[in-house]
């Protein structure tokens, strides 16, 4: 049942992603657009359309994304001050690593670079905001996986399948469980031109009060400079600046939840 429920809503966030434009979208698109039955697209955007996250125009048979999101939309720009909380942090590691620096954001099948900060060396590994980040052959991906349970890793990987990025990649199920299983025990997670050949990364995640991943942060560069010893060092270091950036984040928003309460 739960990995029933976690499919539906990964088939309703394509969905949603399906009418992102803003746009009218008919039917027959949403399902195209998913990769679902007609049948099945209809019965997930009319329970979008119920709550208010779509609405249809029933004379032409079109749907688009309700107001509703307007509010939530606002609520994550909220949950996006933590950017400001992380940056400077983002800014120290750069320039002490001298690698580009990145902050991934989990989605519901892959991650998202929100910021990059690059290396001022001339060999370097380039990084844009709103990069699309695989759960399964990225650092950062990896870092907000691996604290999550098999289901759940199995659920997301039917949804999102193990493609391979590079000769490199991790596609096997059973393999890449061990090899997030080893980084949640260590602490940090790694990849080696698993995602783009020449290229390497360490990243470790940032933690909620209830020790659920909500970010990571990854250091990349040039395959050349990444041996074991230096995802080791970095990794390391990750892991110790993580937990800073955790402990600020919790401090920040238990404040923000007592500012909230009605004062006697």
């Amino acid at each position: 049942m739960p990995e029933a429920r976690i499919q539906s809503i990964g088939r309703a966030a394509g969905l949603m992603e399906a009418m992102g434009s803003g746009d009218w979208v008919a039917l027959r698109d949403l399902a195209r657009q998913v990769g679902v039955a007609k049948t099945t697209a209809f019965n997930l955007v009319s329970a979008l359309v119920d709550v208010g996250l779509a609405e249809h125009d029933p004379d032409k048979g079109l749907y688009r994304l309700g107001l509703l999101n307007m509010v939530y939309g606002r609520a994550v720009e909220r949950r996006l001050d933590m950017v400001a909380t992380i940056r400077p942090h983002l800014v120290r590691l750069c320039a002490e690593t001298r690698e580009t620096v990145n902050l991934a954001l989990p989605c519901p099948t892959d991650a998202i670079i929100v910021e990059s900060l690059e290396s001022n060396q001339s060999l370097r590994v380039s990084s844009y905001a709103g990069t699309r980040a695989d759960f399964h052959a990225t650092a950062c991906g990896r870092a907000l996986i691996a604290w999550r349970s098999d289901d759940y890793r199995r659920t997301i990987f039917d949804l999102a399948p193990l493609a391979p990025k590079t000769s490199n990649t991790t596609t096997d199920l059973d393999a890449l469980n061990r090899l997030l299983d080893e980084c949640r025990a260590r602490g940090w997670s790694h990849e080696y031109e698993e995602n783009e050949i020449g290229s390497a990364c360490v990243a470790a995640p940032i933690f909620d009060a209830q020790g659920q991943p909500i970010a990571s942060v990854s250091v990349a560069g040039p395959a050349t400079r990444f041996d074991d010893a230096t995802m080791q060092r970095i990794g390391t270091m990750l892991t110790a600046r993580m937990a800073e950036i955790s402990a600020a984040l919790q401090r920040q928003s238990g404040s923000a939840e007592r500012a909230r309460q009605p004062q006697d």
